[in-house]
């Protein structure tokens, strides 16, 4: 008598034994077989085909478990190929290599594996191994049943009303524990939160941040880190369903697995890592929820996030506004009144597009005020423009918040590649539009929305090779204050305070300044001992009017030497990201040359920096901030036919004192400070007006960017409209919009300029 069993009959047994303890659990066998053909599939739990296979021969059951899917009408099919334990005792000659599941799901047509798992079983370990596969396969059976009983997997549309909803169901369940995990002892959740109330003070104004109180700027940070984190999930979601087909493996396993995988996909990089993608998103004031020793407390809220995103269908057309809506509904309206902050309408972005691109193309605005599809108009105009120089407008909106202007940029290039079948690869068009469409922000919100909006837009156009991305993808919008750009302002040698983040370039290198102290870091002997035995830079600087009291920064350099020797700048980006991940070499690797040895020492030196402070739980923030601004200043030697955008409108006294005198310096340099009896009035507006036109337009380029109505009026902006008027500016129109009152809720007054620069 045979002592053991066929070897898929020990599957079998396991996959009963998982079933056994769900509940409402309904298998069937003959119900199941596909008419016509002998086949019949080992198990079904509602309307999930389930294939067990022998040990090591999972490619068996594939082409099975997609024919019950496809003639039963099945959402869900598992072949698994797991035995029990008793397989590697009797079973002659058991199969030791890795055993696992896949899951595989319908989108359509088409059936996609979404999910795997295996489980390496070693001798003398098996039960260990089968324990821990049992929990696995039970968890996503479960996952499977709730979400097939409720009809949601990948049922409902993106709409944006629906996305509100979810979004706003995350926030009130997940609110509260994200505010007492924040409001705990944990040093990097404090630095983080510090960190982005300061970047919120040059972002609007420090008066008008410090005019709302701590409870609700704590509320606001903690919607926006759940706003952030789903929307980084999303991209993730998006690029990985664009690249495998309609695949659904971030979503479930953040359900799945939850903290322990969220740290890992968003924390480590690996959401995207077997697609060689490890750039799609830097670190921010917001990933403070993935830090491996916070990420446990939140379990809860990163599985609730997985089934939110399984419950719908990506691949189906998103809305051009969704993003943009969901954020104003995520932040209530008397907190964004209060800012200021007001999004531009899509009517308005679409007028100044098609307007700014006539008067580049034809040299003169259009004889029509306005027309009911300026962007079916734009394509005509973008089409006549690449016939004569071989290449698309290059754009960029130097405050570009959601990117709302980019978006409907991207829109329209998209259609004239449609419409007028561009003989060109989609790859080699999405490289084209992410080398010549790019956006600026210092708001770290901002830059998350705005490229998962350029996302949404361009990754239809994206194809594999093999199991790699055929471009690697970079998403051009940077986190900078454009005020930088003017690097004369000269930061001097001993500052008196430091209110803001100073960086200025100085002997050939990029200078970033970062107060410690301000951001609730206590600096002390044995701290300082160890930063600057790793080679960190630290200064120490008395605070003005208080002589007793010291103060320290950091300052990190990188050198400028080495961007005259990139081709372009996502090639610079995907350097300046390998040079933290695999040193100098892989920074090296990315731009195709060879550096000079002082290059190479200053690299090192920058790299060691960034990992000392991030081992001590200081961050690689700062990477993002003087990464961005490398490359940055890089753009600004390729320049652009369009600079479209809405301007800030924040008056210079709102600023931290330091700031304020930065934003002073730079209108004085570029001749736009008003006159001294009007000084007090300085919009920061004008002096980004300058820096957008003398360090971004290209010649000729157009310049059509929204700024408040009272500087094309009043004495503050008498320079101002002297130097739009003087060489090489040209003024081709202005456009009042008082009375319209464009923007919801708001008693401003908006006005757009557009300038011809020759």
């Amino acid at each position: 008598m045979c002592a053991y069993q066929a070897p898929e009959v020990y599957v079998k047994q396991f996959v009963k034994r998982a079933l056994t303890d769900i509940k409402d659990v309904q298998l069937f066998f003959e119900e199941m077989r596909v008419p016509h053909i002998s086949l019949q599939a080992d198990y079904g739990v509602e309307n999930i085909a389930i294939e067990a296979e022998p040990p090591c021969n999972r490619s068996e059951g594939r082409k099975q478990v997609e024919e019950y899917m496809k003639s039963y009408n099945m959402v869900f099919g598992v072949v698994i190929d797991v035995p029990i334990e008793r397989y590697y005792a009797e079973y002659p000659k058991p199969c030791r290599d890795r055993v696992g599941f896949e899951l595989y799901m319908r989108f359509g047509d088409r059936i996609n594996v979404v999910y795997l798992k295996e489980f390496e079983v070693h001798s003398g370990k098996e039960q260990e191994a089968i324990n821990m596969a049992l929990n696995e396969f039970r968890s996503i059976i479960e996952l499977l049943k709730k979400l097939q009983l409720s009809s949601v997997v990948a049922r409902s549309k993106p709409t944006p009303e629906l996305i509100i909803t979810r979004v706003n169901e995350l926030i009130s369940k997940h609110d509260k524990l994200l505010k007492d995990v924040l409001s705990s002892s944990h040093e990097r959740a404090r630095l983080y939160f510090n960190t982005w109330r300061r970047t919120m003070y040059f972002v609007y104004g420090r008066e008008v941040v410090e005019e709302i109180s701590e409870a609700t700027l704590l509320d606001l940070f903690t919607k926006l880190t759940i706003y952030v984190t789903w929307l980084k999930s999303l991209g993730a979601t998006l690029l990985e369903a664009a690249l495998g087909g309609g695949r659904y493996t971030i979503p479930l396993r953040l359900y799945l697995e939850g903290s322990a995988v969220a740290t890992r996909l968003f924390w480590f990089g690996e959401a995207l890592a077997r697609f060689n993608i490890a750039y799609l998103f830097e670190r921010d004031e917001y990933d403070w929820v993935f830090d491996p020793s916070i990420a446990p407390k939140l379990d809860t809220f990163f599985r609730d996030l997985g089934e939110f995103l399984l419950s719908i269908d990506w691949s189906q057309e998103i809305g051009l506004d969704l993003l943009k809506r969901v954020y104003q509904n995520t932040v209530p309206r008397e907190i964004r009144r209060q800012l200021g902050e007001f999004y531009t309408p899509d009517w308005i972005a679409q007028l100044i597009i098609w307007r700014a691109l006539h008067i580049l193309v034809k040299g003169s605005p259009p004889q029509e005020v306005i027309v009911p599809d300026p962007i079916d108009r734009t394509v005509g105009l973008i089409d006549e423009f690449y016939e004569n120089h071989k290449r698309i407008p290059r754009f960029i909106d130097p405050t570009c918040g959601s990117f709302t202007f980019g978006v409907h940029y991207i829109n329209a290039l998209l259609k004239w590649y449609t419409l007028r079948k561009v003989p060109l690869n989609p790859v080699d068009f999405a490289r084209m539009i992410m080398d010549s469409v790019i956006g600026i922000d210092l708001n770290p919100v901002a830059v998350i929305t705005a490229k998962v909006n350029y996302l949404l837009q361009i990754h239809r156009l994206l194809t594999i090779y093999g199991d790699f991305l055929v471009e690697q993808l970079t998403i051009p919008i940077l986190r900078l204050d454009l005020l930088s750009l003017q690097l004369s302002y000269g930061t001097k040698e001993k500052q008196e305070t430091l209110d803001a983040y100073i960086v200025s370039g100085q002997a050939e290198s990029i200078l970033l300044r970062i107060s410690l102290e301000i951001l609730g870091i206590e600096m002390n002997e044995k701290l300082k001992h160890e930063l600057r035995r790793k080679g960190v830079n630290i200064f120490s600087y008395q605070v003005r009017d208080n002589k007793g009291k010291e103060l320290h920064y950091i300052e990190i350099a990188l050198p400028l030497t080495v961007i005259k020797k990139v081709k372009n700048n996502l090639i610079f980006l995907r350097a300046l990201m390998a040079l933290i991940t695999a040193g100098v070499e892989g920074f090296e690797n990315e731009i195709g040359t060879r550096l000079e040895k002082s290059e190479i020492d200053a690299l090192e030196k920058f790299r060691k920096t960034v990992l000392a402070l991030e081992e001590k739980g200081l961050d690689t923030i700062w990477y993002t901030i003087v990464s961005n601004y490398a490359l940055a200043i890089y753009m600004t030697q390729q320049k652009f036919d369009l600079v479209l955008g809405n301007l800030p409108w924040v008056n210079v006294s709102k600023y931290p004192s330091t700031y304020a005198d930065i934003v002073k310096g730079v209108a004085n340099e570029l001749e736009v400070a008003p006159p001294a009896q009007a000084a007090r009035k300085l919009d920061i507006s004008i002096p980004l007006f300058a820096v957008a036109s003398s360090h971004l337009a290209a010649s000729p380029s157009v310049v059509a960017l929204m700024i408040p109505t009272s500087i094309f009026r009043g004495l503050h902006g008498a320079t101002w409209r002297k130097f739009i008027c003087s060489e090489p500016h040209t003024l081709i129109e202005v456009w009042d919009l008082e009375e319209v009152k464009p923007f919801e809720g708001a008693e401003n007054q908006p006005g757009i300029v557009f300038v011809m620069k020759r």
